[in-house]
């Protein structure tokens, strides 16, 4: 409720002031609209969250192909990947199958994509990776960002805990290791990092690994 608080109080003041003319009215519009677009983000990944539980009492799931419901998501989000012209790519095997519900693979996919493609330098390359190893599904989301310290990683799937406040909610990445949780599995974020010569390693991206418990169609 405090999270929520915050940006309309923000909002209000916001409205107050382009009422008393303290700033040009289209400035201010812009102001509103981008005060308007993060409470309305933090109202629904807070829905998200409740919706988690809410589908974790609930024994009801299919058995779904993990690798197209990655396509799917990575559809919608690309008109954002190609806004970053980001050198995307997708490689899925066949039948990777998990049993969840689908709204929970969906919103899994989908915030651990716009993560990486929020943190993606413009130009840099985006993979996702869907196969089975043994008796688990992965999915890898490998993006060039910059990585996570080790500090942070230690809070990083509390919620609020973005590791950078002015850019999000932090509910995120919370909302994924819920689900992952709910599904019987794990989730890591994981920076790859090369030598470097004049001291700590250099951090060259993040790896997301998701694995979740692989269902048979048989059985």
């Amino acid at each position: 409720a405090h999270q929520l608080r915050t940006p309309l109080a923000v909002l209000k003041a916001q409205v107050q002031s382009a009422r008393r003319g303290d700033v040009a009215p289209e400035q201010a519009l812009v102001e509103i609209s981008q005060t308007v677009e993060r409470a309305t983000t933090l109202a629904n990944q807070m829905l998200s969250l409740a919706k988690v539980e809410q589908l974790r009492q609930q024994p009801e799931s299919a058995l779904l192909d993990l690798g197209d419901v990655v396509r799917h998501i990575a559809l919608d989000l690309s008109p954002l990947v190609a806004d970053k012209a980001l050198d995307f790519e997708l490689a899925a095997d066949d039948a990777v199958t998990v049993r969840a519900h689908q709204w929970m693979l969906q919103e899994l996919t989908r915030n651990l994509l716009h993560n990486a493609i929020k943190h993606s330098p413009a130009g840099a390359p985006l993979s996702v990776r869907v196969h089975a190893e043994g008796d688990e599904a992965v999915l890898t989301v490998r993006d060039d960002g910059p990585g996570i310290s080790a500090e942070l990683r230690q809070r990083l799937f509390a919620p609020f805990s973005a590791g950078n406040t002015a850019s999000g909610s932090g509910l995120g990445l919370a909302i994924c290791r819920e689900i992952v949780l709910a599904l019987g599995g794990r989730i890591s974020l994981d920076n790859r990092t090369v030598p470097n010569p004049g001291g700590a390693d250099r951090v060259t991206g993040l790896d997301a690994v998701v694995r979740l418990p692989l269902s048979r169609h048989n059985g």
